[in-house]
């Protein structure tokens, strides 16, 4: 049976590997662990290491960062249990706690994970993956979720509400130097309002900041590649695009009259129509060339089909 210890939670210090933000973990954020404490104690106690080197702490704490504040909050001990733990076994051991707790943020998953790998606690993210039990593409989505600029964090009233698919969908937008302005612009004014928003609205406000520049990006990025036909004047006639399965045909809109359309598709149609005949007929030659070629075995060259 784990011995569980009640001790001075001033007596005790926060890993550097653990996944909470500090600065966010303040009575307002803490406020149901804060009730639950009052009306029933605690319930689950923290996980830490003893320390033999430090005279202000004995004990550093492994996981459990929002009870230790409330500890100290109340003024009451704090309850835990102690192990040797060497610093990958800590991270094991706070992954695991993260997966049976809700309200760890994607943002602080992808940030611990980024701390152990700098800290060499890992070699690799498929490593890491593989210690953790779970999947490597999970690892490196989470990881660019804790890449997001500050300025795109900022705007949110707290990294904890950013969930895993936000923090992805900012983060393509910000990979794209023509889009990334006018996410950051909106950013700012985001953070300087004086009433906060919600992280849904704030997503939604972030996302739809770029729509605009997105959609003149990919205009702009046609306009590139199109090809303009010229009349005889060097005057621009019409564009020719073209796209992944077809060829578009870009006709300006105020010079091209209904009957000229109408025209313009009639003439379109037979061109394509006798283009048909033609690859139809070739395929027809194409079958008897065969016949003769394995009736004669002869070689395609020695072969002349002549037209009636």
């Amino acid at each position: 049976m784990t011995n569980v210890l009640c001790v001075d939670p001033r007596r005790c210090r926060l890993w550097e590997g653990h996944e909470r933000l500090e600065e966010h973990i303040n009575e307002d954020s803490c406020r149901t662990e804060i009730d639950s404490f009052l009306s029933h104690g605690q319930r689950i106690p923290a996980l830490a290491r003893p320390l033999k080197d430090d005279t202000t702490h004995d004990f550093e704490l492994i996981y459990g960062a929002r009870r230790l504040f409330v500890a100290r909050h109340l003024n009451v001990p704090l309850q835990l249990v102690c192990r040797n733990l060497t610093d990958r076994e800590a991270a094991v051991a706070v992954d695991i706690e993260n997966r049976q707790r809700r309200d760890v943020s994607a943002y602080e998953r992808g940030r611990s994970y980024s701390v152990w790998l700098r800290k060499k606690l890992f070699t690799s993210q498929e490593e890491l993956a593989c210690t953790l039990k779970v999947s490597a593409s999970q690892v490196s989505r989470l990881i660019r979720v804790a890449q997001l600029p500050p300025v795109l964090v900022n705007a949110f009233t707290s990294p904890l509400d950013i969930c895993e698919s936000w923090g992805l969908s900012l983060m393509e937008i910000w990979d794209n130097p023509v889009r990334r302005q006018a996410l950051t612009s909106m950013a700012r004014a985001i953070a300087k309002e004086p009433v906060p928003r919600s992280a849904a609205l704030v997503f939604t406000r972030l996302n739809s900041a770029s729509a605009e520049t997105k959609s003149a990006a990919r205009l702009a990025q046609h306009d590139l590649h199109d090809e303009v036909v010229k009349d005889e004047a060097g005057r621009p006639l019409f564009r020719v695009r073209q796209q992944r399965n077809a060829t578009a045909f870009l006709l300006p809109k105020n010079a091209v009259s209904p009957p000229m359309l109408a025209q313009i598709m009639r003439e379109v149609t037979s061109i394509l129509h006798h283009a048909r005949l033609k690859a139809i007929d070739f395929t027809q030659q194409s079958s008897i060339e065969r016949l003769v070629h394995a009736q004669a075995g002869k070689s395609p060259d020695a072969v002349v089909i002549a037209e009636a």
